[in-house]
């Protein structure tokens, strides 16, 4: 029972971070999608954005790809991080009537 209690404490953590649920709402609806494209729509800093992604990534929630080389990175959520994000979603939509 701890065990299921300190998981749910380090996610509900995780989730009131600065950038952190916009970032997954992101990445819900465009799916595949390269750094400088999230940065640009977000609006966040490198800093920021690479550090929540770090964290997003090591929850288990964000999954990066490498795509042809090395220099070329997209971010996609896996299948927990879609999860929660449309879990995120439906409670955003059901304030909103």
């Amino acid at each position: 029972m701890f065990q299921s209690y300190d998981a749910l404490f380090g996610l509900m953590e995780a989730l009131g971070k600065k950038w952190i649920v916009p970032l997954l709402i992101f990445l819900l609806f465009y799916e595949k999608t390269t750094f400088s494209k999230i940065k640009k729509n977000l609006k966040v800093t490198s800093r920021a954005l690479s550090k929540k992604l770090k964290l997003l990534e090591a929850l288990g929630l964000v999954e990066k790809i490498v795509i042809d080389s090395p220099r070329k990175v997209a971010y996609t959520l896996s299948a927990k991080g879609k999860e929660i994000s449309q879990m995120l979603l439906g409670f955003a939509t059901s304030f909103a009537k």
